[in-house]
C-alpha cells in the first residue's frame, strides 16, 4: 500500500512539474546517462547534441531533435543522397520511354504489327543483297580464273586483270557488310519486340499510383549492396526483387534498374527501393529503406529490423 502510495506521489509530482514548465513556455524531454527520462524547458548543453523531444502542453510530441551524426553517418547520409540523385535519373528517362511506349501502341499484338513490318522490309533487303552477292562472288571468280591462266603458263598477270580482280573482291566484301547490317538490324528488331511487349504488360501489371522517389520520407541510414558481374547480374536482381516480394511490399513501378515500393504513411511503414547503379565500370544493386517524416517514423527507421533486412538482403550473393 504504501508502494502504490509513493507511486502515485511521484506520478503526480512529474505532473505538476511538467504542467508548471508547460505553462512557462516550451517543454523538452531527453534522456539522461541513467536511462532516466528529464523534462525541463531547457535542453542542458550536454545533451543539446543527443536526441531530445518537444512535447506540448498535454505532453504530446510536437518534434524530435536528432541527435548529432557521426562522422561515418553523415558520410552515409552523402551516399544515400547521391543515389537518390541517381534513381531520379533513372526514373525520369524510364517515364519518358514508357509514355512513348504507351502512346504507340495500344496492345502487344500492335506491337507485333510494327516489328513484322519492319522485319518485312530487312528481309527484303537481305534477299536482294543474297541475290546480288551470289552474282559478284560470280564475277570475282571469273577474274581468278583469268589470272590463274596467266600463272599456269609462267606469265605475269596483266594489271587490267589485278585491277579486275581487286574491284570484284572490294564490291563482293561491301555487299557482305551491308548483308551484315541488315541482319544487325533484324536482331535489333527482335531483341526490341522481346523488351517492347514485356515492358508493356509490365506497365500494364503496376498500379496506378504515381511512383516517385519517396520524398518527404527519412532514410534508415542503412544500405545493403549486392555487387555484381555480367555473368550474375541478371540472377541477382531477379533474387532481389524476389527478397522485396518477401517483405509484403506493395511494388508500385519496377524497371530494368529500379524498383520502388509504396511510399511511407503511417509511422510504422516502410518504403523500400532496389536500384541497379553502375560506378566505375562496376555494377551494384542497391537495397534501401525510408521511412514516413513522423516522430513514430524515426523510431521506425532507427530500430534493429532495418539493419537486419540489409543483412538478409546482402546474403542474397550467397
Amino acid at each position: 500500500m504504501a508502494l502504490k502510495t509513493i507511486s502515485s506521489l511521484l506520478l503526480l509530482s512529474i505532473t505538476l512539474t511538467l504542467c508548471a514548465t508547460a505553462s512557462a513556455g516550451k517543454l523538452y524531454r531527453w534522456v539522461d546517462e541513467s536511462g532516466n527520462y528529464s523534462f525541463s524547458d531547457k535542453v542542458p548543453p550536454k545533451y543539446a547534441r543527443k536526441e531530445h523531444t518537444q512535447l506540448s502542453e498535454a505532453g504530446r510530441t510536437i518534434k524530435v531533435k536528432d541527435a548529432a551524426k557521426t562522422a561515418e553517418q553523415l558520410a552515409l547520409l552523402r551516399k544515400i543522397n547521391a543515389l537518390q540523385k541517381t534513381q531520379q535519373q533513372l526514373l525520369t528517362a524510364q517515364l519518358e520511354k514508357d509514355a512513348a511506349l504507351l502512346k504507340t501502341f495500344q496492345s502487344t499484338a500492335d506491337i507485333d504489327a510494327l516489328a513484322d513490318s519492319k522485319s518485312e522490309m530487312v528481309q527484303s533487303h537481305i534477299v536482294i543483297a543474297s541475290g546480288q552477292s551470289a552474282t559478284l562472288k560470280k564475277q570475282l571468280i571469273l577474274h581468278q580464273s583469268v589470272a590463274a591462266k596467266f600463272e599456269r603458263k609462267g606469265k605475269k598477270i596483266p594489271q587490267k586483270s589485278l585491277d579486275n580482280i581487286a574491284s570484284a573482291r572490294s564490291q563482293f566484301d561491301k555487299n557482305q557488310r551491308e548483308i551484315s547490317e541488315f541482319e544487325a538490324q533484324q536482331k535489333h528488331i527482335d531483341e526490341q519486340l522481346i523488351k517492347d511487349k514485356n515492358r508493356f504488360v509490365v506497365l500494364s501489371k503496376q498500379g496506378r499510383e504515381k511512383p516517385s522517389i519517396q520524398q518527404g520520407t527519412i532514410p534508415s541510414l542503412v544500405l545493403g549492396e549486392l555487387p555484381c558481374s555480367a555473368n550474375n547480374c541478371e540472377m541477382l536482381w531477379e533474387k532481389a526483387q524476389q527478397f522485396i516480394q518477401q517483405q509484403n511490399a506493395e511494388v508500385i513501378y519496377s524497371s530494368d534498374e529500379l524498383l520502388l515500393t509504396k511510399k511511407p504513411k503511417l509511422g510504422k511503414d516502410r518504403g523500400l527501393s532496389l536500384t541497379k547503379l553502375q560506378q566505375s565500370g562496376q555494377t551494384t544493386i542497391v537495397f534501401d529503406i525510408r521511412c514516413a517524416d513522423s516522430p513514430i517514423g524515426k523510431r521506425t527507421c532507427k530500430d534493429d529490423v532495418n539493419r537486419q533486412l540489409s543483412e538478409k538482403f546482402q546474403q542474397l550473393r550467397l
